[in-house]
């Protein structure tokens, strides 16, 4: 590490006094703020972070151009920086780097420096400027520059960057749409050729990936699973703790468990048949187990791909549209690969929609959009009927509840149902109910 040289008279004081009055600004002052005043704090101290970076940047650039890691014997100005302060060189080049494409765009790096723009604004600003199609003259690139710079205060990063792909229309509107295709072409191009995925086995009963995709094909992603996706359940306050309604609040998980939630449904409800052809025979996944084990057994299935699984999964996927079940006894084929009638009709779920509101499971608020129909009354493993009055609506995580812990559902005089928990959760086995409906007195 070098030694720190001291500052020059010209800067010494302004510098002094900026850290003088941070330091007079006491950490946990913070958290005695109303919360106005935090997000309001947030917001002064990220608009102070880029008038600071800005100067930082000034700084290197001067540094840089005057070649003065050479006179403290570093290969590069990123080497220097990185030995003055903070010891990262991949920073310090990155920070030389950024200097040098904020020198060309003057107007946003005085932006930069009044705490109007951030970095990431600034560095947006700068790429599209050198971007710029059809050789503009200097002042067509100034007005781009700021009408950018006016749009950035109203603007997410990411809209900043759509409305700069049509930053000509400033100086060529007739061309703006073709320059525009040319980029997302391009764009889209790389993104392909940038896109990658890969799977494997950890041999612990999970699978870890990776991938990389282009932002439409991710945007459809991300969509679809935060659709699936359903608001957790918070157990309410007061609440004894041996009261049985606690066991069927949802613990709150974390947001990356909500989602790999999401997927493992969507997975689950692809539509084998309508992908393609593989020898004739499609993609669809089947569940192989014994009729016994269907009905009410513990004898496990197992996946046309080798996956064994519980019976009480088997019976939960056998209920949903994404696995076929082969149901055998004892005999190499099955006796049945699966009855249509099986699986509740569009207008039935509407119907069981408007009946239920959503999930009918007690304490659960999920809408009916991201609820399966189970057969309630009789399940259709033991040969219960696909009708109106034999199903309610539920979701994922609370259907493969019902399966796993055994728990029974009946039908109260008003046509509502009621869940009947497992011994393991409630000995006295008393019926809980989802609060949308009418509570159910039934004796304590």
């Amino acid at each position: 590490m070098f030694e720190s040289s001291p500052l020059p008279t010209a800067v010494a004081p302004a510098l002094s006094a900026a850290a003088g009055a941070l330091d007079s600004i006491a950490l946990g002052s913070y958290a005695t703020l109303t919360q106005a005043g935090q997000i309001a704090a947030c917001e002064a101290l990220a608009r102070l972070e880029s008038r600071v970076k800005a100067h930082q940047l000034a700084a290197a650039h001067a540094a840089d151009a005057s070649e003065a890691a050479a006179t403290v014997g570093a290969t590069s100005t990123g080497a220097m920086l990185a030995n003055t302060f903070g010891g990262d060189p991949a920073a310090g080049n990155r920070l030389v780097k950024q200097a040098m494409k904020l020198e060309s765009v003057s107007a946003t790096q005085q932006a930069l420096a009044r705490g109007e723009v951030s970095l990431a604004q600034a560095e947006l600003i700068a790429d599209k400027l050198t971007a710029l199609p059809g050789g503009p003259t200097e002042a067509q690139r100034d007005g781009c520059e700021n009408q950018l710079l006016d749009d950035a205060p109203r603007m997410t990063l990411k809209d900043l960057s759509r409305r700069a792909d049509r930053i000509s229309d400033t100086f060529a509107p007739d061309k703006v749409d073709a320059h525009e295709n040319d980029i997302l072409i391009a764009r889209e191009a790389k993104a392909w050729a940038n896109s990658y995925w890969w799977i494997a086995d950890r041999r612990d009963g999970t699978y870890k990936g990776e991938f990389i995709i282009p932002e439409a094909q991710g945007e459809m992603l991300k969509n679809v699973l935060q659709a699936i996706n359903a608001p957790q359940i918070k157990m309410a306050a007061g609440k004894a703790v041996d009261d049985p309604a606690l066991a069927v609040l949802d613990d709150k998980p974390t947001y990356g468990q909500q989602m790999a939630s999401a997927f493992c449904t969507l997975i689950e409800h692809l539509p084998g048949d309508k992908l393609p052809q593989t020898a004739g025979v499609g993609t669809t996944v089947t569940v192989n187990i014994d009729l016994d084990s269907l009905i009410d057994g513990l004898k496990a299935g197992t996946v046309s791909t080798g996956c064994r699984i519980s019976a009480g999964e088997a019976r939960r996927m056998a209920c949903e549209q994404g696995l076929l079940p082969m149901v055998f006894n004892g005999g190499p084929l099955p006796l049945d690969c699966g009855r249509k009638e099986r699986c509740f009709t569009t207008a039935q779920r509407r119907a069981m929609g408007k009946r239920d509101g959503g999930c009918t499971f007690p304490g659960c608020d999920r809408p009916p959009s991201w609820c399966v129909g189970h057969h309630a009354r009789k399940r259709w493993a033991e040969g219960g009927t696909t009708d109106l009055v034999d199903g309610v609506l539920i979701c994922a995580h609370h259907h493969r509840i019902v399966h796993v812990q055994h728990w029974d559902i009946v039908f109260a005089e008003d046509g509502h149902p009621d869940y009947i928990p497992p011994a393991t959760v409630d000995p006295r086995r008393r019926p809980l109910r989802n609060a949308r409906f009418r509570p159910h007195t039934a004796a304590a």
